[in-house]
């Protein structure tokens, strides 16, 4: 089927999930996370990559904090959403915009970066497993990767509890089909993505589940006061087990540990 591109549907895929409470959810636990797992992230200025940043919600913040970020995205609509937003935000200057897919990128890159993001793309990909290797090649030695996927586990308890049996069966039998926001992603098994990263010397130091409950109880959101509980319940359970397993995106901080360049 091909990578899938959100040109066309730009408008339509950020309204729909940072438009909502989804949206709410997902940016606070994945920030929180973000904050508590990466050294260094809160008190020393980085060299960022953000892979398949989309419209910049997550560089935009990381500028914020005083980091140099570079945004590669396969979508020009995404792109020069990404563009406004950090204008509006005042950080247009510390943020470098790529039209190029992470693979395109990782052919043509002169740097490596002490954090690569990955945040919700390697289930869009035909080949995510190639899309691994290639955020390998671009990170420090030493550095930080922060990968977040869409959760094959998940997926199946939703369709569950949605009364959709067959489908959940075929999925588990079957391994991972294209579904999700607009039938295009593909949920991925955690422990084959993380036998993914080991491949590339991408240990993995700490794991949180995104996005736990919200999908199960969001009729029962009356409000902000409702969300920001709710949101501080995620955070509070996103890494203790079973939860991290079951969250609608598996979320995975990566160090680096190949051997220095040039050797063995």
């Amino acid at each position: 089927m091909g990578d899938v591109s959100f040109d066309g549907i730009a408008d339509q895929f950020d309204s729909d999930i940072y438009g909502s409470t989804k949206g709410a959810v997902r940016l606070a636990v994945l920030w929180s996370v973000l904050h508590d797992d990466v050294p260094g992230l809160a008190d020393q200025p980085l060299r960022i990559l953000d892979a398949g940043g989309g419209s910049g919600h997550m560089a935009v913040r990381l500028a914020r904090l005083g980091h140099s970020v570079v945004l590669c995205d396969a979508s020009a609509e995404m792109l020069a959403k990404a563009a406004i937003r950090a204008a509006e935000s005042g950080v247009a200057d510390a943020i470098e915009m790529r039209h190029l897919s992470i693979q395109e990128y990782a052919n043509i890159a002169d740097e490596k970066f002490d954090l690569v993001l990955c945040h919700a793309v390697l289930e869009w990909l035909e080949d995510p497993k190639s899309a691994v290797r290639d955020l390998a090649r671009l990170v420090k030695q030493g550095g930080q990767v922060s990968l977040m996927f869409y959760n094959r586990f998940a997926s199946l308890l939703k369709r569950t509890l949605a009364g959709d049996f067959q489908a959940a069966l075929e999925d588990y039998r079957t391994g991972p089909i294209r579904r999700g926001w607009g039938e295009g992603a593909t949920a991925l098994d955690n422990e084959v993505v993380v036998s993914w990263l080991e491949d590339h010397d991408l240990e993995v130091t700490a794991r949180a589940g995104i996005r736990i409950f919200h999908d199960h109880v969001v009729d029962q959101l009356g409000g902000p006061q409702t969300l920001n509980q709710l949101i501080e319940l995620e955070k509070a359970v996103c890494r203790s087990e079973p939860f991290a397993s079951l969250g609608q995106h598996t979320h995975l901080t990566c160090r680096w540990v190949g051997p220095p360049a040039g050797d063995a």
